[in-house]
């Protein structure tokens, strides 16, 4: 790798440490409370980008846990759930069920 690309990726990186660690203090009003309501920037953007992919991770789960099924069905069929849940259900939930913005 470059020199100029490990800079950019150490200063990137760096830059998203600081931004996690301040995060909690963004999410504060000026009152001290937590803000109950999104503001419209992540609305579109969870409308726009997010469910599409929630919709895309629905179907590749569900072709996953088609591949999965049978082997889980013969050694341990009692936990067939566990990866329907993790593969179907939860991209599901995410993508019909949240409310927009919430995430």
């Amino acid at each position: 790798m470059s020199r100029s690309i490990r800079s950019f990726v150490a200063a990137f990186l760096t830059s998203a440490l600081i931004l996690t660690q301040a995060a909690p203090a963004f999410a504060t009003t000026t009152m001290g409370s937590v803000e109950n309501e999104p503001n419209a920037v992540p609305v579109l953007i969870d409308a726009v980008i997010l469910r599409p992919v929630g919709l895309m991770m629905t179907a590749v789960g569900a072709v996953g846990f088609c591949l999965v099924a049978p082997f889980m069905a013969i050694t341990r069929p009692t936990d067939l759930g566990k990866p329907f849940n993790a593969l179907v259900v939860a991209p599901a939930r995410y993508t019909w069920v949240d409310r927009l913005g919430y995430h």
